[in-house]
């Protein structure tokens, strides 16, 4: 049976409610307790005092205010990018752009050309001092997991922030970045951004066709004494409950108001899914390093582990319990289309294959994957 996952849930590659944009300004108090003193301890007590007071006036004055931050060094065409994000790295080699990148995250992996890019972490790892040493002329991230934006308006250095929360925000997003880069670049991403915009179409278009299906997609578990435990679904996540309305599912786990819930087994009993996904998120970030694939024996006792649940769970019952390794599945971009293709062949059966130029289209992407 599996082991305990060894990486707990991060975002990398799926959207966390936004914070808001990047002006952000730090502020820093001191406070005091001055000590008590004694009438009887005469002139050189009160003389203590005294300077302890001016050394913390000078301290509450000097020592805790804030640098002011640098003018943003705004370049017309940036030539040195850091992309904090898988996500931004797909779409800056999809634009043409991805050899201008010279910092990116340790969790990218396509597509093949971004191993030799600087790693500069992950997403709650990330170094600033390396980022810094890179010198970037951009730093582009995610709205919602905004990193380093104090130390960066300090160094002057430009910040661009995308969103990547829903489909609409990805797609928007080459608009955005493209715009930063000038007409030519805008140009070729306003091409890319049609090309996807149309596969994803050409999907829904297919799995309108069907019945919606009830599913429940799962982000992470683990599986401990033969049970399984701290089992991480899509609840509202906006981008994830686009992909399985767009493959024609429903989502049996969004009424609980949350983007990415905890579920018990006994709860995943009572909503009773047809269909539940597993995406293994922490098997695959812990062989990112390695670059060793996920086996079908690991896959096996995955699916051995969900049928745990009982036969009383539709989804058991009928043996419609999937695993997906692809890392596509949670890095949202120009391979999106890979995603939710596969979200329809699991929800509506192998009949969904048929052949389509979008299906090619597809299919050519897809085997030039790095999976």
């Amino acid at each position: 049976m599996p082991n305990k996952m060894s990486h707990s849930i991060h975002s990398n590659c799926f959207q966390i409610p936004a914070t808001g944009h990047a002006n952000v300004t730090s502020r820093s108090g001191c406070s005091r307790a001055k000590p008590a003193v004694h009438t009887s301890c005469g002139i050189k007590k009160r003389t203590i005092v005294l300077l302890f007071d001016i050394v913390c006036f000078i301290f509450l004055c000097v020592g805790c205010t804030t640098p002011p931050p640098q003018p943003v060094q705004r370049v017309e065409s940036p030539r040195r990018l850091v992309s904090m994000v898988p996500s931004i790295t797909e779409i800056l080699f999809d634009i043409g752009i991805g050899d201008r990148i010279v910092g990116d995250s340790k969790y990218t992996t396509y597509p093949p050309e971004t191993k030799e890019i600087e790693k500069i972490g992950g997403l709650f790892d990330a170094g600033w001092d390396k980022i810094v040493d890179l010198k970037p002329d951009l730093l582009l991230m995610l709205v919602g997991k905004e990193l380093f934006v104090t130390q960066a308006q300090k160094a002057g250095i430009e910040i661009l922030l995308v969103d990547h929360q829903s489909m609409e925000g990805l797609l928007a997003s080459y608009d955005l970045i493209g715009e930063r880069f000038g007409s030519d670049v805008m140009q070729v991403a306003q091409t890319k951004k049609a090309i996807l915009k149309e596969k994803l179409e050409a999907i829904q278009s297919k799995a309108a066709k069907f019945d919606p299906v009830r599913v429940l997609l799962c982000i992470d578990r683990e599986w401990k004494g033969d049970q399984l435990q701290n089992i991480y679904v899509v609840g509202t996540s906006p981008y994830f409950q686009d992909a399985i309305r767009w493959a024609g599912g429903i989502n049996v786990a969004e009424t609980t108001g949350l983007a990415f819930p905890y579920m018990s087994t006994d709860e995943i009993r009572a909503i009773n899914p047809d269909v539940i996904i597993d995406l293994m998120v922490s098997e695959r970030t812990a062989r990112i390093e390695t670059a060793a694939e996920i086996s079908e024996t690991e896959k096996n006792d995955f699916i051995d582990a969900w049928k745990t649940l009982g036969d009383t769970v539709n989804a058991v019952q009928t043996g419609r319990i999937h695993i997906i390794t692809e890392n596509y599945a949670t890095v949202p971009g120009p391979r999106t289309p890979l995603f939710v293709e596969k979200l329809l062949e699991i929800l509506h059966g192998e009949h969904t294959k048929q052949p389509s130029n979008n299906s090619d289209t597809l299919q050519e992407t897809a085997d030039t994957t790095d999976e």
